[in-house]
């Protein structure tokens, strides 16, 4: 096995919403690039990758999913959730709901402002998100009645219509979501298809079905090495840098592998410390999803043409009306709706008959508490160890308790289930702002539904302190690890407002413009 120094400048590692962004634009800039990913090329006849309606099939399909599950869960009754990823030329969005979400202002000027993260304040991230939604496409879904049923009756639960959620101010009230889908399809669209297959990029290599088992560093540029897609082991090292773009799971393992880590916990799985960093793999964190079913229902299928019916909102668990432009954290709970209408929907084990439903659910946003990333071995081929530490911070207990509480005051509005042909929920009032079941039952049914929602961060955050961070803010660079940067979701300090595509894929064009530099073609 040898290293071949001469034939890249860049290797990327992972071809999903970031890396994607990050090889395109490196490669568009004349520098010889090579992408590495673990997935398989996706036909473009694939129709349930490419059609917005078939996202549950593409969930079940072990062809794209990796399998990550999670440990034991202590306040979700002790169960294995599976964290569902995907791998494949474009990552997790051949397989996610394609809703749009930036992220919320107040998030990236608390990076900016409280954790030092100098560079990420929202205004200066504005032109990234620009390019990103003329670039990728950004569409909002047609117009149905469900739709405007749903935004009154999120009005009469007192939250106002918000046509702007993403370019204005606030994230709250309901609103009209924009989704990563080409309108005239309809049909999915991810970074990989927009900033590399529609592009012409001669210096571009991209190598899929490619396992990274870990990287050799102290000889300079990190070495990459890896098994390809026909089981040779191979090794590359690149002239000027690699970049990590697997996704807040496998980055953050990788680099475990690699012996760069909590160095006590590295030595005990006998894999030796290059890097003493305590905080990779920690932090990890993911929203909480919790929601009601209702159903027989009558919802037509063209009110949920994507992977979500068009209308949804964001909310308080205070329940009150946040500041005109909300404080970080402020805005922390997301509903989102979809019906068994869509192929591959769950449905009924017998001998329950075949049901039509409406699943009204919610994403607990911003939570407390946070997991980690681990090895249980230093086989490469052997899982890491994931555990969301979901709940585990005891106040994150009331607000998931009033997202389900606002769920059920929605799935209780008379006028919305007539327009949506379900018998509505009985009031069971707990208090006078979240009409809920009686606190006991809704702990249970928390522990027994709890769910992830797949907003992966955290993991390999960034910040100056090398006690509590991974990477610099300012170069995403990883401390102490010369020619090596991560530049994924995994970086993410702290949560977002929503949905975690829109964050991976900004990360991945600001990281692109980092390690580009000013200059940016090269010479």
């Amino acid at each position: 096995m040898s290293a071949n120094q001469s034939e890249y400048d860049y290797v990327v590692i992972g071809a999903g919403a970031a890396g994607s962004i990050v090889a395109g634009e490196t490669a568009a800039a004349g520098y010889r690039v090579l992408l590495l990913e673990a997935g398989l090329e996706v036909s473009p006849d694939n129709n349930d990758v490419w059609d917005p309606t078939r996202w549950n099939e593409v969930l079940k399909d072990p062809a794209f999913e990796i399998g990550f599950e999670s440990t034991k869960q202590a306040h979700l009754d002790n169960r294995i959730l599976q964290l569902l990823q995907s791998k494949g030329l474009g990552g997790c969005q051949i397989h996610n709901a394609m809703v749009y979400v930036r992220g919320g202002r107040s998030t990236y000027d608390h990076w900016a402002n409280e954790l030092g993260c100098a560079g990420w304040s929202y205004q200066e991230l504005v032109p990234f998100f620009q390019q990103i939604e003329t670039t990728v496409g950004i569409s909002p879904p047609p117009a149905s009645a469900f739709g405007d049923a749903l935004i009154a009756a999120f009005g009469r639960v007192g939250l106002p219509f918000n046509p702007g959620y993403n370019e204005g101010p606030t994230e709250y009230g309901s609103v009209p979501f924009q989704f990563t889908v080409d309108a005239e399809g309809p049909r999915r669209t991810t970074s990989y298809q927009k900033y590399i297959a529609a592009r012409s990029l001669p210096t571009l290599t991209v190598q899929p079905g490619c396992f990274v088992r870990r990287l050799i560093l102290g000889r300079g540029v990190p070495i990459v090495e890896y098994t390809n897609a026909e089981g040779e082991i191979v090794a590359v090292q690149p002239v000027g840098e690699v970049v990590l773009a697997a996704g807040a799971i496998a980055s953050p393992a990788i680099l475990l592998r690699s012996g760069v880590g909590n160095a006590q916990a590295l030595e005990k799985l006998g894999i030796a410390t290059q890097c003493d960093l305590p905080a990779v793999g920690q932090n990890f964190y993911d929203d909480l999803g919790v929601g009601v079913i209702v159903g027989p229902n009558n919802i037509p299928m063209d009110a949920q043409r994507y992977g979500y019916i068009g209308v949804g909102a964001f909310a308080t668990a205070s329940g009150e009306a946040p500041q005109p432009v909300p404080g970080y954290g402020e805005v922390n709970i997301e509903i989102q709706i979809s019906t068994s209408s869509l192929p591959g929907a769950l449905e009924p084990k017998p001998p329950f008959p075949p049901l039509s439903y409406v699943l009204i659910g919610s994403s607990s946003l911003h939570l407390k508490s946070r997991g980690t990333v681990t090895l249980a071995t230093a086989d490469p081929a052997a899982k890491p160890v994931v555990d969301p530490g979901w709940l585990s911070d005891p106040e994150d207990w009331n607000r998931v308790l009033a997202a389900l509480g606002l769920v059920y005051r929605i799935a209780s509005d008379t006028e919305l289930a007539a327009a949506g042909g379900w018998h509505p929920l009985p009031f069971m009032p707990v208090n006078p702002k979240f009409p809920l079941f009686p606190i006991e039952i809704a702990e249970a049914w928390i522990r027994l539904t709890g769910l992830t929602v797949q907003h992966y961060v955290g993991s390999c955050a960034m910040g100056t302190d090398v006690k509590t961070s991974v990477v610099d803010p300012t170069t995403l660079s990883v401390h102490g690890v010369p020619g090596l940067r991560v530049i994924d979701a995994s970086v993410a300090p702290t949560p977002v407002t929503g949905n975690t595509a829109g964050v991976s894929m900004l990360i991945g064009a600001k990281g692109a413009s980092l390690l580009l530099g000013k200059g940016g073609k090269r010479g």
